[in-house]
């Protein structure tokens, strides 16, 4: 059985981390495009994090999507949240895992 080294992870890490470019986030049924905020990146889990600050939106948001540089979806987290006049934090938290199989 293979072992997998640390090494593999932290690159399927970082490449997981180099493709997502922002966020379109769903208010009131209007997409709009939002950057990526923070990212954290703490052993093999990376944290994408999208900030609506008090007026960018305010509504109901229904969902919000990580994309690539030409605009393909990477994760989608659907969402009902009523938002006021204060700020919102979404969090995407990924963790890379790898099992290797016995076959």
């Amino acid at each position: 059985m293979a072992i997998v080294q640390n090494r593999l992870l932290e690159l399927l890490r970082d490449d997981l981390n180099g493709h997502v470019a922002n966020a379109l986030v769903n208010v009131d049924g209007q997409v709009k495009t939002y950057p990526i905020f923070k990212t954290s990146i703490n052993g093999m889990k990376v944290t994408k994090y999208i900030y609506l600050d008090d007026v960018q939106a305010q509504g109901q948001i229904q969902a919000a999507s990580l994309v690539d540089s030409t605009g393909n979806a990477l994760a989608t987290k659907p969402l009902s949240i009523t938002k006021g006049d204060s700020g919102l934090l979404i969090a995407f938290e990924f963790e890379v895992k790898v099992e290797v199989s016995t076959s």
